[in-house]
């Protein structure tokens, strides 16, 4: 780890890998370009053991066999810093590129009294394009989460609801009080249920304007396209981040109806295979919650 500027601070960063290595590599060179004062120690996880052990493009490598997921990876990442001092702790997708100054705006926002964690704007081409992410919240009529979209809306810090685990940074303390993500999520809505859990315990959500990053969407899982691997996950999980139980019930209620309405959408929408593959998932998803109740 390089010596941090003057007040630049300590950053760790976890960069979780699976699927292409070609975005991988643009995460990690956008950090390279990050001109922050922070320090920074890099550790790649390699869900999928792909990438080789020791080190790649200047990163730590993590290797893990299997795919144990999106969340008990970024913990692997996590549990390999162990022992170092950091001021913020950076967790990316790896279709992640950061802006410049993005490490320092978060060590920054994270020295806010009781802020646990924080994220930016992310944008789907490019800073100033389309946003995907300018703060966002949870919709307890429905249990599902909202994110705002607008320019107005990413230029304005405040207390959100919501932070979505493609990317962000903790502060260390706040993540160790939680354990860090819930591994029996596989993927999808573990970021739902980290914020909530550091909610309960006190700790802040803050988004920050400063901290800009291009997320480029959907490569390994195929969310931009809504493909059925997407959908089922999506629907296994929906309700698990929330309590008490009654309100679980409640929502297992809700989505039913809902899960229904959307795999005949399908069905009736998409042609061919696709429509019946995109129906079946969700079904199947949704199945999986009610199990989990």
């Amino acid at each position: 780890m390089s010596a941090p500027g003057p007040g630049g601070g300590r950053v760790a960063v976890v960069v979780v890998h699976f699927g292409e290595v070609a975005p991988t590599a643009a995460c990690l060179a956008a950090l390279v370009r990050d001109g922050s004062r922070a320090a920074r120690r890099v550790v790649v996880v390699d869900n999928g053991a792909t990438l080789g052990a020791g080190s790649w493009h200047g990163a730590e490598v993590v290797s893990l066999a299997g795919n144990p997921g999106f969340g008990a990876g970024a913990n692997a990442g996590v549990a390999a810093l162990a022992g170092d001092p950091f001021d913020a702790l950076v967790v990316l997708n790896n279709d992640i590129e950061v802006a410049n100054g993005y490490l320092d705006a978060a060590v920054q926002a994270l020295r806010r009294p009781e802020v646990g964690l924080v994220a930016g704007p992310l944008y789907l081409t490019g800073a100033g394009g389309t946003l995907w992410y300018a703060g966002g919240g949870i919709n307890w009529l429905t249990g599902t989460v909202r994110q705002a979209t607008s320019a107005r809306a990413a230029a304005r810090e405040r207390t959100v609801g919501f932070i979505p685990g493609a990317a962000f940074a903790a502060r260390p303390e706040a993540w160790r009080s939680v354990g860090g993500f819930d591994p029996g999520y596989f993927l999808y809505n573990e970021d739902v249920d980290l914020g909530l859990r550091l909610r309960r315990r006190g700790w802040r959500l803050l988004f920050s304007p400063a901290m800009v990053a291009v997320h480029r969407l959907g490569g390994a899982t195929g969310s931009a396209s809504r493909s059925p691997f997407y959908l089922e996950h999506m629907a296994a999980t929906r309700l698990r981040p929330f309590r008490p139980l009654a309100y679980r019930l409640y929502l297992a209620a809700l989505h039913s109806g809902y899960a229904l309405l959307r795999a005949a959408w399908y069905r009736g929408a998409v042609r061919g295979e696709a429509g019946r593959a995109a129906a079946a998932a969700i079904l199947r998803g949704h199945r999986r919650a009610l199990q989990r109740i």
